[in-house]
């Protein structure tokens, strides 16, 4: 037994210089696999993480179904489900969905009138009522977000102006009525009255005169009508509509990265619902992603297929390097299965020393790359994770031995054949 480790230790320690090809072989393969692997890793998750999160995905808005119309009236309700409370919960449950923001219209007569300087005006108008967190941004301050949540905290109802109505007033009405034109600093702030359940057209029983202040501007909203709180506008609905359940004219939905922006938008349209959803741009970064990946993959595999034919060589030289040694042994009465496990046996310890060695290397060359190399956004990682470090200290120990493998068949077909 001492003489078979003898044998195995020896044959372990001959052939230095052929050896060390070897090992080099392994070191230089380990690290430039773990080179491109780190590089490529950093390369997507800077694609994924700065890259792409920079440019965030567009907002999905959905609706209902246009009903169908004869001549100037529509004969019937909207065609396909309704955006009801459970319908905005069955979107909430989808995978990669992070938001949904419903919006409500005021379904009962709505008047406002406007007293400043001398001057008075009365119109009938739409409102939609929204959640906050869809136009948070756009409170022109403190009051009036804390107004957005308790409109009954003040007895005021704080109201959202989209832009295209100021601009309309602007550019439109007061030229050619000789009006002042309005500013959006100067308007927030400024007070007037609603009458909720009353028109020229139309008043309900109940009706409510309440003093509004405009709280912003908006654009977040496509719609030529006032911007309410959601829950308020719920509210008046329930009061003065008789059986009312919450139904939404459309949502926002909002999701978490590109890639969910185009499995949200296939599910969505599985409602029988309108979809509107720009994916162009989700589209062309998801095709650099999986493109960058994919050239990533291609000189990985490239490098480890060099790796595998330079050991491969280096391997098969180092074999029949030692042919006449290995006929010797033969003549003094060890077996092929011997002589098969000293050179497996030389191989795997010397494809693990290089393993090791390579990842080593591997590990410092990045942290001093690391330490000088700055780019913002794009971090190297310096540390291999042990799942990694693992496959390759098992890949370093595998080509090697496989390598020999080979060489071991044409040793016994060729060189040792007629022993």
């Amino acid at each position: 037994m001492m003489q078979r480790l003898y044998l195995i230790m020896k044959e372990i320690a001959g052939s230095r210089f052929v050896s060390c090809i070897v090992l080099l072989s392994v070191v230089l393969s380990v690290f430039a696999v773990g080179l491109f692997r780190i590089a490529g890793d950093s390369l997507s998750n800077y694609i994924h993480n700065r890259f792409a999160s920079s440019i965030p995905p567009n907002t999905i808005r959905v609706s209902t179904r246009q009903p169908r119309t004869l001549f100037l009236f529509e004969t019937s309700r909207p065609g396909g489900p309704v955006i009801s409370d459970r319908v905005v919960r069955k979107i909430r449950g989808m995978e990669g969905v992070t938001e949904v923001l419903p919006v409500s219209a005021l379904r009962i007569p709505i008047q406002a009138r406007v007293s400043y300087l001398g001057f008075s005006y009365r119109s009938d108008i739409l409102a939609f009522g929204v959640p906050r967190r869809l136009v948070a941004g756009e409170l022109a301050g403190e009051r009036y977000r804390r107004l957005w949540n308790d409109p009954a905290r003040e007895r005021v109802i704080p109201v959202l102006i989209p832009r295209a109505i100021l601009q309309s007033y602007n550019d439109g009405m007061a030229a050619s009525n000789n009006l002042p034109r309005i500013s959006e600093r100067g308007a927030v702030g400024f007070g007037f009255k609603l009458s909720m359940g009353r028109s020229s057209l139309r008043t309900l029983d109940g009706y409510e005169d309440m003093d509004a202040v405009v709280a912003g501007f908006t654009d977040r909203v496509d719609s030529f009508a006032l911007i309410l709180p959601l829950g308020m506008v719920s509210e008046y609905n329930r009061k003065f509509i008789d059986g009312y359940r919450n139904e939404y004219q459309y949502a926002y939905i909002r999701v978490k990265d590109h890639s969910s922006m185009i499995g949200v938008t296939a599910r969505l349209k599985g409602l029988n619902l309108v979809v509107e959803a720009e994916k162009g741009v989700s589209q062309q970064i998801m095709k650099l992603t999986e493109t960058v990946t994919l050239i990533i993959r291609l000189l990985q595999s490239i490098i480890v297929i060099i790796a595998v034919i330079a050991i491969s060589f280096a391997t098969m030289i180092a074999v029949f390097n030692r042919i006449e040694y290995y006929r010797t042994l033969r003549l003094v009465g060890a077996s092929r299965a011997f002589l098969t496990l000293t050179i497996l046996a030389k191989y795997l310890v010397i494809g693990f020393a290089g393993a090791w060695g390579g990842a080593s290397l591997l590990r410092y060359a990045s942290a001093r790359v690391t330490e000088y190399f700055h780019l913002t956004g794009f971090m190297i990682s310096v540390s291999l994770p042990g799942d990694v470090f693992r496959a390759f200290l098992l890949a370093g120990m595998a080509i090697p031995v496989l390598s020999a493998v080979p060489a071991l068949a044409r040793l016994y077909a060729k060189g040792l054949s007629g022993d």
